[in-house]
């Protein structure tokens, strides 16, 4: 019987040095944080983002954010982008709004996450930040509009800057609630 336990033992020492090993492996595989660019994000703008941004608070998944949201009555702003009615449209063109489903009560303010942004779409967003509640920017996961704009509204003056990583992506894959909203245009 001590021989059975013994080799019981080896067995299971084999098995835990297995495990180990395969969570290194794991550990070792992961994608290394990138680390803040110093100006806005100009192109590729659906690729990786770092975890911070310096002057922001972080939120990471949406369980968070709900309970901020029910704690906080945060000024939410999506950010995702969305196609500017043509300035040569002749005018018996009928043109409709895009449609995007978001966070309940937010504000989309589309294209406001650009790298390079007319005065126009500035003002739109410094008009949106400047309140005395926190706000909390999000587009989609690794999409650093949302990334640039919660930068921008902190250049701006906001004060209470909340990045929401996730974005309405996490939001719906949490089974959370959505609404349909159309861009709010300068």
């Amino acid at each position: 019987m001590n021989s059975h336990v013994e080799g019981k033992k080896k067995h299971l020492k084999s098995a835990i040095l297995l495990c180990f090993c395969a969570f290194s492996v794991t550990a070792n595989t992961e994608p290394q944080s990138m680390s803040e660019p110093d100006s806005y994000r100009m192109e590729n703008f659906r690729a990786p983002v770092p975890n911070t941004l310096q002057g922001a608070n972080v939120i990471n998944s949406p369980q968070a954010l709900k309970q901020f949201i029910a704690h906080h009555d945060p000024r939410l702003i999506d950010v995702y982008p969305a196609p500017n009615k043509p300035d040569n449209l002749p005018d018996t063109t009928l043109w409709i709004e895009p449609i995007r489903e978001t966070l309940p009560n937010a504000l989309w303010l589309a294209n406001v996450g650009h790298g390079i942004m007319p005065d126009a779409l500035i003002s739109l967003l410094s008009e949106n930040v400047k309140h005395s509640q926190p706000i909390v920017v999000f587009c989609e996961p690794n999409c650093w509009h949302s990334w640039n704009a919660a930068k921008r509204a902190l250049e701006l003056g906001a004060q209470d800057v909340y990045w929401y990583r996730a974005g309405v992506k996490g939001w719906r894959e949490a089974g959370f609630e959505l609404e349909k909203h159309t861009p709010i245009r300068p």
